[in-house]
């Protein structure tokens, strides 16, 4: 039965259980709160899940952009970037997608998006890479959707770019047996308490090579050797300083807490079948949207690329064009009679006030793409445990009625 005083659909359901509320209790109890041996418990079993040889937690998913934004300008990392280089980024993205690059001297180059994906156009970003000196490219796997990868990854090696994977909405997602995250040079995640497991806040940041994961935990924790693979050098390097106060390279306090990976071990446990029901409640909600007596193709739902299976963080649709529609008053309807929606993550970006006295490159312009998403993109919750059908046809059954009374 429905809870008639719980609004009908929420962008977000719980996810968690007494099993995170009593390992958080455990370490509560345990006396040990600040990063420590869960933390790197988590860290090595989030890898192994994903496929990726180096995990490094932090608090948030916006501290793991940061942190390998800042690893790839680090001027002790082999090949790095520097100031005033180019990096590409589509124009749907969050805000700490963009940031990280100008706060580390970077410029960032908007490349505008394919509507039928929501992810970075292949076509735009080509016309980017053959005018200008990009040398990076931060990739922001939207919604759990991606763009046309096999194309990416060949211009990625073509230009020789840089690659840092936005995953924070995408866990689970893989490409030909892949998680995203793990085919560029840095990845990012997300467990934020709406994301696809949570640790409430925190993130993650997922390398290669042995150097970057030492550069990562570096900057991760003031810049100190204390989790160098090569530690005892360094202390035999410099004598006359405390070993345990021994910086090596510049760094930030991204630390996470014991509680929150106490957390992310047990959501962990689960992913695999919160992510299968993600993705089961979101086929269901596209097959009775198109089976609903009144559904005449109002809606247009991305579509998955080539050898992706997405596992979506939301359920995502386009209004038609056909479909004239007041966007503010039809999401206020849809809240009013219980239904949380939130834009295409920011919409177009190049549209945000910050840009217009920020360093960002908006000469690709205009985000024909970007300014669709925005003007008739939505989503709802996708939901990690299964909705019932009742659930579902009264929910498609509001969307589409109010969809009729504002047309």
């Amino acid at each position: 039965m429905i809870d008639a005083h719980a609004p009908l659909f929420p962008l977000v359901d719980s996810s968690y259980d007494n099993q995170e509320i009593i390992r958080c209790m455990e370490t509560l109890l345990s006396g040990q709160l600040t990063m420590g041996p869960r933390v790197k418990q988590f860290e090595e079993t989030f890898a192994s899940k994903v496929g990726a040889r180096y995990a490094v937690m932090v608090n948030s998913g916006s501290s793991a952009n940061l942190l390998a934004i800042s690893a790839l300008v680090n001027p002790l990392r082999k090949v790095h970037l520097s100031p005033g280089d180019r990096v590409a980024v589509p124009a749907v993205c969050w805000s700490t997608s963009i940031w990280p690059i100008m706060q580390c001297g970077l410029i960032p180059v908007i490349v505008d998006v394919d509507p039928r994906t929501l992810n970075i156009s292949i076509p735009a970003l080509r016309v980017v890479l053959d005018r200008q000196q990009v040398r990076g490219l931060v990739m922001v796997h939207v919604l759990g959707n991606s763009t046309e990868l096999g194309q990416l990854l060949q211009l990625v090696r073509e230009h020789g770019l840089i690659l840092v994977e936005d995953t924070c909405e995408s866990l689970g997602t893989t490409w030909r047996d892949s998680y995203l995250g793990t085919l560029g040079d840095f990845g990012t995640y997300s467990f934020y308490f709406s994301h696809h497991m949570t640790t409430i806040e925190g993130g993650m940041v997922v390398s290669r090579s042995p150097e970057d994961d030492d550069m990562l935990r570096c900057l991760r924790t003031h810049g100190w050797s204390r989790e160098q693979s090569n530690r005892d050098q360094l202390e035999g390097e410099n004598p006359t300083i405390d070993p345990r106060f021994l910086f090596i390279n510049l760094g930030y306090n991204l630390r996470p807490m014991e509680i929150q990976a106490a957390f992310g071990l047990e959501q962990i446990r689960r992913l695999h079948d919160m992510n299968a029901h993600r993705r089961s409640n979101v086929a269901r909600l596209g097959a009775a949207f198109e089976a609903h007596p009144l559904w005449h193709g109002q809606l247009e739902f991305p579509r998955a690329t080539s050898d992706l299976d997405p596992c979506w963080f939301g359920f995502p649709f386009l209004v038609s064009p056909e479909t004239r529609l007041d966007y503010r008053r039809f999401t206020r309807s849809l809240l009013a009679r219980g239904i949380d929606t939130r834009p295409v993550v920011s919409g177009n970006m190049a549209l945000q006030p910050a840009l217009r006295h920020l360093p960002v490159d908006l000469s690709e312009g205009p985000f024909t793409g970007a300014q669709t998403i925005h003007d008739r993109g939505l989503f709802i919750g996708a939901h990690s445990k299964p909705l019932t059908d009742e659930r579902i046809a009264i929910l498609v059954d509001i969307v589409l009625r109010t969809l009729e009374e504002h047309c």
